[in-house]
């Protein structure tokens, strides 16, 4: 066969392979590194041969040495030895020359394959470093917003703060804006550091992964936008209702301060019972092994139990009796919904919604499963009284504290009483509708757009205490994470209207000015690609008439 039926014979295979077939390996093997490892397999092959080839068996009688042998004559070795090697190169040339087109050809693709797997992996990383650093409690599992629990600092009140979404944090923010705030938190909010550079244990690996999840679950910028309206009704609504809403909370903290009170009558009623139920449980003549083996104990000589289920007649007697009492001493007063749309909360005692083994204790004697679950399910007697016994240990030790730092507790109360009183006669998050327009030069419809705009995007960052609830808004543009606006500092900072607008709709840079002597943080956001030019303007005329 001629050199070039070598070579067409050695690839023939190779272009045989069309688009429509499934590629073999993984999927980010191309064509041409097949081709090449067998080109390199087939190369190292030949070398063995040549090297096995070269060998000779030993003569039976001593072979002359090499270098005393003939060597091989110039005609052959000018001719057959050198045409092999030279058609043996010739052919390795060839297939080289056809699969490294193939092999580039293919190379784009496959690293655009590479590329794109290492992204998913990014991405499944970020989701789980998401979950790991518990921001979806927070943030939500879709990133589209949430709450978080926080002590109010000027009241000393537990609240709820509100959490912002992070389904859209790239209209708002740059990339490395965000992964600040990822690395640095908020202080002041419930927001904490996360990177190790602002004291959190996120190295800047799972900070960049964590972005790249975030990349992945961003919401169309029409969605985007869409969520405008909804977020003006939800503000007009927190406006006309913010006067019921801090009504609701003083008669919270009222039954608050009222459980406060009571809390030494109650801690003497069960003070006792832990430590009696103990001792029954384990004391000679009416336990069982079963029963003192609960308390760790043992038990000397056992009672009699009439139904076999690990408690004496007597214990179970005791324990229905202890149950009683409980259910009408550890009670906790809650405010309660109106059964009628039209009227009004009220605080009523209740049994605590945490301590749900406590309650509605009874025993029979003369049946092991007196007690049954939510679904219907017999409870065995000894477990029901296990249960009930933790349950009034965690009742026993809160009460107790309570009891022992009860002047503690209710200075902390009646200051947080205090303030929700203030707040309820002055309204400082009340906004006068008039003195908007006629400073702005706005309708009245307009002004009260503009002021739940306002309140929707920017009150987070412009008015003290907005995100931990309306008792807790302060004036607004007083100030929080952004400056102050009051007494028209927008005005005096962007003395002309169109930079102001700007500004909104672009956003700071760090270290880049704005306005008259502003020079920029990255902190405040960019509205631009989710708010409309007029929602903007509205924003800014509103701000400029604080």
């Amino acid at each position: 066969m001629s050199v070039l039926g070598h070579v067409v014979a050695l690839v023939q295979p190779i272009l045989a392979v069309t688009e429509g077939e499934a590629p073999v390996g993984p999927s980010n093997v191309g064509v041409g590194s097949v081709v090449l490892t067998v080109v390199g397999v087939a190369f190292l092959a030949w070398v063995g041969w040549l090297v096995l080839s070269s060998r000779r068996r030993a003569p039976a009688v001593e072979e002359t040495p090499s270098n005393l042998q003939q060597y091989l004559s110039d005609d052959e070795l000018e001719n057959k030895r050198i045409t092999r090697v030279l058609n043996s190169g010739l052919v390795v040339a060839a297939v080289l020359a056809l699969t490294m087109p193939i092999y580039f050809v293919n190379e784009a693709g496959r690293q655009d394959r590479a590329s794109e797997k290492s992204a998913e992996q990014y991405v499944e990383e970020g989701e789980h470093w998401f979950t790991e650093f518990a921001c979806i409690d927070c943030h939500g599992p879709d990133g589209g917003g949430g709450a978080a629990p926080f002590v109010e600092a000027r009241s000393g009140l537990s609240t709820t703060w509100a959490v912002p979404s992070l389904n859209d944090v790239f209209f708002r923010y740059s990339e490395e804006e965000v992964r600040q705030w990822i690395i640095y938190g908020r202080q002041g909010t419930p927001m904490p550091a996360n990177g190790l550079e602002g004291g959190g244990a996120m190295t800047m690996q799972e900070v960049d992964q964590v972005v790249a999840y975030l990349y992945s679950i961003q919401i169309e910028q029409s969605d985007a936008t869409a969520e405008v309206t909804r977020i003006v009704a939800t503000e007009t609504d927190r406006l006309a209702n913010a006067a019921a809403a801090v009504d609701r909370l003083l008669l919270e903290q009222r039954a608050t301060i009222l459980d406060i009170f009571h809390g030494p009558e109650r801690f003497a009623a069960i003070e006792a019972f832990p430590g009696e139920i103990k001792g029954l449980m384990a004391a000679d003549g009416i336990c069982t092994d079963a029963s003192a083996g609960a308390v760790g104990s043992s038990c000397g000589q056992a009672g009699t139990d009439s139904d076999r289920d690990g408690l004496t007649d007597a214990v179970e007697r005791r324990m229905t009796e202890i149950g009683a009492v409980v259910d009408d001493t550890v009670l906790i007063r809650q405010l309660q919904e109106p059964e009628e749309p039209d009227g009004e909360p009220a605080v009523e005692q209740m049994r605590d919604p945490e301590l749900t083994g406590l309650y509605g204790l009874s025993l029979d004697p003369a049946n092991a499963f007196t007690n049954a679950d939510a679904t219907g399910a017999p409870i065995a007697d000894l477990q029901r009284a296990t249960t009930f016994l933790t349950e009034l240990d965690t009742a026993h030790l809160t009460l107790g504290v309570l009891t022992e730092r009860n002047d503690v507790f209710m200075e902390s109360a009646e200051a947080g009483l205090a303030f929700l009183e203030e707040a309820a006669s002055h309204r400082p998050w009340q906004i006068d509708v008039e003195a908007v327009s006629s400073q702005s030069g706005l309708t009245d419809d307009g002004a009260i757009r503009a002021a739940a705009l306002f309140n929707g995007y920017c009150a987070r960052c412009h008015t003290a205490g907005y995100s931990a609830g309306v008792a807790f808004t302060q004036e607004a543009g007083s100030g929080a994470w952004g400056p102050s606006l009051l007494d028209r500092r927008a005005v005096t900072q962007f003395p002309d209207v169109a930079d102001h607008i700007a500004f909104v709709a672009e956003g700071s840079e760090a270290n880049v000015s704005y306005g008259v002597n502003g020079l920029g943080t990255g902190r405040m956001p960019a509205f631009g690609q989710i708010l409309s030019a007029e929602d903007i303007e509205l924003i800014v005329a509103f701000e400029r008439a604080l």
